[in-house]
Formats: structure tokens, sequence, C-alpha cells
């Protein structure tokens, strides 16, 4: 494994540079609370709406159809329709309609309520429609958290035991301070970009120090059988401006280093596994100097990947929020 020595990128226990800030996490998780909360609020404003309908409209009382919130692990929440028994404000579930698999809308809902005052329809479709966009909402910045769980599990080697709970206990503390939870949901989004913007400039720099350190060493002695394949190996800042370091098949003339072949990497496949084929052959020296340098590429390659993911679905999230 390739150190970094002068470089200041050796990985410590007490290094902080991959953490998610504790106000970022902090604000993740308020933001689950508070959708618990909404959630509660549209099963209580359904539950009066439907006690009135009952009381007004005939034939509502044949469709005995509530809501229930389920609690569960890891502050993830289930918004769950069903008939069941109602008494007076009170719902009784005997039965639950569950969501189709990869969807966030019971489509049940409308097969049930086919024959139902059109009074029940409406009020059953527009709380759906409230519930599906919290179903939503949950969903991403569950998704989110798992995003920072992964890229930080990747940055230390599996070496630490980063989780959920890691995470929410990180952000304890942040909930009741002025800056950032009381600006806008748009500056708090704001600050988790800048903070992929910044980890993606240390990527990028410690990236380059493993580029440096593979040309550096790839002819280091004289004395050592020199390879006879050319790899090159360089940093590109795509248009998107997401980072690729990529492996090729160099041509040399005097000192300038030239593209002779391009080495395909499979999409969202983090290393090139063409590279153990083509150092099998090769110098014991010079196939241990590529395998060191593309394991810690490879690394680099995931977390870069990572944060493109974070910010993808930060994206999500703030569209769906804004709908």
């Amino acid at each position: 494994m390739a150190t970094p020595g002068d470089c200041n990128l050796t990985h410590t226990d007490g290094d902080h540079r991959y953490q998610a800030p504790p106000e970022v996490c902090a604000w993740i998780f308020k933001q689950l609370d508070q959708l618990r909360e909404q959630a509660s609020l549209v099963i209580e404003q359904y539950t009066e709406s439907y006690s009135g309908l009952i009381r007004t409209i005939v034939g509502v009382d044949r469709y005995p159809l509530g809501i229930k919130l389920e609690p569960m692990t890891n502050d993830r929440f289930a918004i769950i329709w069903g008939i069941g028994k109602w008494e007076e404000y009170k719902f009784v579930q005997t039965k639950k309609f569950n969501l189709q698999r990869n969807r966030f809308r019971i489509y049940y809902i409308d097969d049930y309520l086919v024959e139902a005052p059109m009074e029940l329809k409406i009020l059953a479709y527009e709380t759906e429609n409230k519930i599906e966009r919290i179903r939503k909402l949950q969903h991403y910045l569950l998704k989110i958290i798992a995003h920072f769980v992964s890229y930080e599990s990747t940055s230390y080697y599996g070496n630490n035991d980063i989780t959920h709970s890691t995470l929410k206990e990180r952000g304890q503390g942040y909930e009741n301070i002025s800056d950032p939870l009381s600006q806008s949901d748009r500056q708090s989004c704001n600050q988790v970009n800048q903070w992929i913007i910044n980890q993606r400039a240390i990527l990028h720099k410690e990236a380059e120090y493993y580029v440096t350190y593979y040309w550096s060493n790839n002819r280091k002695s004289v004395a050592l059988e020199y390879p006879s394949i050319s790899l090159g190996l360089r940093i590109k800042i795509n248009r998107s401006n997401s980072i690729s370091i990529e492996w090729f098949e160099a041509k040399f003339v005097g000192k300038k280093v030239f593209e002779k072949k391009r080495f395909k990497k499979p999409r969202n496949i983090n290393t090139y596994t063409i590279l153990e084929k083509l150092t099998m052959s090769e110098p014991k020296w010079f196939a241990q100097l590529v395998r060191d340098t593309e394991d810690e590429l490879v690394r680099i390659r995931k977390m870069i990947c990572i944060l493109f993911s974070i910010k993808e679905t930060l994206l999500a999230y703030q569209n769906t929020d804004c709908s």
C-alpha cells in the first residue's frame, strides 16, 4: 500500500477530513423528525374529516378506511392504509394495504373505493397525495444517510464502524443552535453541496499524489528489469466537472507521454480489471507498483462515485420538497 508521507494524506483514526459535519447530520435527522410530525398531522386531519363524513354522507360507514403510523428502526417509519373498526376518533386496523414493490403510493385504495361516495374518494386521494410526498422525502433522506455511511466507511478502509447511529449521535447537540438549523432548507442543502465540493477537492489532491507516486517509481532504478509494457496514468476533469483517473498504454517521445491505447473501464466499475492480466508476466516490482497504486485509486474512484450519488439524491429530495 502506498503511503502518502509528506503530502499529509496518511489515514488515521483521528482523521476527520471525510466526515459529514455534525450540523449536516443534525439537519438530516431533523428533517426525518419533521416528516414524522407531518405524517401525524395528516393522519389527524384525515381522522377528523372521515368522522365528519360518516355523520353527514350516507354510505361512508360501509368503507371503514383508516391510516396508521407504524414506527420502524433506524428512524424509518411507515404510513399504512387499511380497513378496520372506527370508534369515534379512534381507528383499529385489522387489515392493511401494502405498498407495491418499489412504489411510494398505495393503489389498492382505488379498487376498494370504486363504489364509495365521491366525498370519501376525494378525501382519500388528497390524503394519499400528501402521504406519497412524505414517503418520497423519507426515502431520499435515508438514502443520503446510507451514502454518507458508505462514503466514510470506504475512506477508512473498513477499519471504523460507521453506521446510521454514528451519524445520528454526531448530530446530537446541534438541534437547538441558531446556525444552520434556523436557516432555510435551501441554505442547509447548499451546505451539503459545499461539503461535496470540498470533498471532491480533497480526493483530487489525493489522486494527484498517487499519480505522482506511480510516475516517480515506475523507473526508479536502472538495475531493475524494465517492463515490456509502458503503462500511463492520468487524471482528467470531465465536462461535468467529475474526476476520472485513467490507465492507458503510453508512448514516450523524449520526456513527453502520449496515449498509444486507451483501456476501457466498465461504467460503475471502479477498477481496471485488465491491469492484472497486463502485468502478469511483467517484473514483480512493476506489477506490485501498479497493484499498490490501483488499490488506492479504486478507493478514491468509489468515493467520488458516492459523492455524485449524494448530490443526485439531494437534488431529488429538493425537487420533491418543492413540488
